[in-house]
This record gives C-alpha cells, sequence and structure tokens, in this order.
C-alpha cells in the first residue's frame, strides 16, 4: 500500500508539474493573440506600415489578383451596378455610389475604402446616425477578423476549421 501511495504521489507531481508548463504555455500563447487583436484594432499613423502580424489577418481580397483588374472586372460584370451588386453582396453595403476603380480597389482589399470626412462636418461633431454607421463598420471589421483569427486558432491547434464549436451538434 505504501508503494501504491508513493506512486500515485509521483504521478500527481508529474501531473502537476505539466498543468504549469500547460498553463504557462497557454498563458504566452494568450498574451501574443492579445498582441495582435491590439495592433489590429489600433489605427496605424499615416505612412507608418502595419507590422506583419496585421497583415497575415487583414481582410482577404475578394477576387484573386489577377481577376482584378478593372479589365478582368468589366469582361466579367459588364456593369459598374452588376458589379457593386456583387461586391455588396460580399461584404455589405457601399458607402457610395462607386466607380469602376473603388470596384477594383475593393475587389483587392476585401473591404469598402473609407469615406473622407468634410473639415466642415468635423468642426459641428459627429451626428448619431453617423457614429452608428462607423460602429457598425467597425463591428462587421472585428467580426470578419475575429472569424478569421478563430479560423486561424483552429489551424495551428490542428483543429478542423469547419467544425467550429458553434456547429457541434446539440442533439
Amino acid at each position: 500500500m505504501g508503494e501504491l501511495s508513493d506512486r500515485f504521489a509521483e504521478l500527481m507531481a508529474r501531473m502537476a508539474k505539466s498543468d504549469a508548463e500547460l498553463f504557462r504555455t497557454i498563458g504566452e500563447q494568450n498574451a501574443r493573440v492579445r498582441q495582435i487583436a491590439d495592433d489590429l484594432v489600433a489605427v496605424p499613423e499615416a505612412g507608418v506600415k502595419a507590422d506583419a502580424t496585421a497583415a497575415c489577418l487583414a481582410p482577404a481580397g475578394l477576387l484573386p489578383a489577377e481577376q482584378c483588374d478593372q479589365k478582368a472586372l468589366k469582361a466579367r460584370f459588364g456593369k459598374v451596378a452588376d458589379a457593386q451588386a456583387w461586391v455588396e453582396s460580399q461584404i455589405g453595403k457601399a458607402p457610395k455610389k462607386p466607380t469602376w476603380l473603388v470596384i477594383e480597389q475593393t475587389c483587392r482589399s476585401g473591404a469598402w475604402p473609407l469615406v473622407a470626412a468634410r473639415t466642415t462636418a468635423a468642426s459641428k461633431g459627429i451626428s448619431s446616425e453617423q457614429l452608428d454607421e462607423r460602429l457598425t463598420v467597425l463591428e462587421t471589421k472585428l467580426t470578419q477578423r475575429f472569424d478569421r483569427l478563430e479560423a486561424l486558432l483552429l489551424v495551428i491547434a490542428g483543429g478542423n476549421p469547419s467544425s467550429s464549436p458553434h456547429q457541434i451538434d446539440q442533439g
């Protein structure tokens, strides 16, 4: 009985050591993920390039690069309105009526370009509608980034990205 007790104590000590290593590793990974998420949320200064981690989680283009050329887009869609409808079905409503140049930029970047606010409007402050619109856009971007981050974490963890915890069968 004493030998069994000693073996059990040794097993518990090894488990405590491996648990401590596991929690330390998880803590370090959480800190890295938190830093990446903070970098994604932070808006870089003008002229400053975003770091490599933000670039890997940036929105992906809607089409392959060779299909984002204006000539290829015109051949594929024919009219700006058709192209706009397709892009809106992918990423949401356009901020204003886009041109071919805006459609091309959007297909490359995966997001509508930001509309610059007029200085007169900025001096008066923003209306609640404008604030709601900005928050909606930010929420959409964050949701997309969290989805991509979750997929990356599942790939890193060796899980299947198509079987997320939200899709577990409840029956």
